[in-house]
């Protein structure tokens, strides 16, 4: 763990800096209940240092992004990872001190929750999922009040931005670290500004595999032209929603796909269906990406739909690579749960940001740890 850290956090520029980030990480991989700063203090070096602590988390101002681009390489070794998983996460809080403290709706709860949200890019293969890089989202709220913005040291440059942007700001940052790029996956059922991501991520050149409604729009492709006058009213030219998009499809777009979701390991086998649309184009644009739609009956009648520009993929490998975003549903509970994620009880911008570096830290090390035991089993 002293090696780990040591390589991780060679960047920061005070040796005790360095030496506070490996007490801070050995907390969150070793201490038990919630990881405050507090009874990392007392677990970690039984001393009672938390205010050194503190100020390390809350008001130091190392930089946090040369940290996450090291993690990133190593994960990216460790994992050779099939997609970019981009997933969000609440953090719930007491009161609204904390940057970035909303009351929001969330789909998962069903209700609404007084929370920070996050925004995480995780390397994903089957054997995992890991975080390498972290946005909070901000509203207007906290970046108009210069009082707010001050209190909680959000730097210059920093605004409110639509969700998706978030997610396009975190595959630019993460391309620029140099680590080899592969397809972009989420759920975006839930999601404002689904089109508008898909959009920007073609105009990057970056594939993309996401889940959508059944109620998303869509050009259609020529296949749908036979059944166009039983669709009812459309938004629009040519705007049908994805599951009308499916009806014109014939034997030509079917196929029985098997593959091994990312979670269980368990093979599912289902039949799929494969059809050619496009997105509403922006307008002075000819058109949209070119895209296939692919959809699945589950097993408990809910349609699955997924919309990817990788056109020469087979519904299988789309499928496989959707399966990721279970994978890191599941890692993310455990980063919940056992990892910290929502222990953080500092205010500031940086704090956030520098709290959430080190609960990757400790996740990849954790994994390393597994991943590489696993494969020596193997090998013997």
């Amino acid at each position: 763990m002293a090696r780990f850290a040591h390589d991780k956090f060679s960047s920061l520029p005070r040796s005790d800096q360095r030496r506070w980030a490996e007490v801070y990480l050995r907390g969150l991989l070793l201490g038990h209940g919630r990881k405050s700063v507090r009874r990392i203090a007392e677990e970690v070096l039984r001393l009672p240092v938390s205010q050194s602590l503190q100020q390390f988390i809350n008001q130091s101002p190392w930089d946090w992004r040369e940290v996450r681009s090291r993690i990133a390489g190593e994960v990216d070794g460790l994992l050779s990872p099939r997609a970019w998983v981009i997933a969000e996460t609440t953090i719930p809080k007491r009161g609204d001190h904390s940057v970035g403290v909303e009351r929001r709706f969330v789909p998962s709860e069903g209700r609404a929750i007084n929370c920070q949200l996050g925004t995480g890019l995780f390397l994903a293969a089957e054997a995992a999922s890991i975080p390498v890089n972290w946005r909070i989202q901000l509203t207007r709220r906290w970046t108009d009040d210069p009082c707010r913005r001050t209190r909680t040291y959000i730097p210059d440059g920093v605004e409110a931005l639509p969700a998706w942007r978030y997610a396009l700001d975190l595959v630019e940052e993460v391309g620029e670290w140099g680590v080899p790029r592969a397809p972009v996956v989420g759920d975006l059922r839930h999601a404002a500004g689904a089109n508008l991501l898909m959009a920007k991520l073609a105009e990057l050149g970056a594939d993309f595999v996401f889940e959508v409604p059944d109620t998303f729009e869509l050009v259609p492709g020529p296949h749908l032209a036979a059944v166009r006058g039983g669709l009812g009213p459309q938004r629009g030219p040519n705007l049908v929603r994805a599951r009308d998009c499916l009806r014109g499809a014939d034997i030509k777009h079917r196929q029985v796909v098997t593959w091994a979701p990312g979670v269980d390991g368990k093979h599912r086998a289902t039949q799929a269906l494969s059809v050619p649309v496009r997105l509403p184009s922006d307008p002075g644009r000819r058109g949209g990406p070119a895209l296939h739609l692919i959809g699945t009956t589950r097993q408990d009648g809910r349609v699955k739909l997924w919309l990817t520009n990788r056109t020469d993929l087979r519904a299988a490998e789309v499928i496989s690579l959707g399966a990721l975003v279970d994978r890191t549903a599941s890692d993310l509970l455990d980063l919940r749960a056992h990892y910290g994620l929502l222990d953080f009880e500092g205010r500031s911008y940086r704090g956030w940001h520098h709290h959430m570096t080190l609960v990757s830290a400790a996740y990849t090390f954790a994994k390393r740890s597994a991943v590489l035991g696993r494969r020596e089993r193997q090998l013997s």
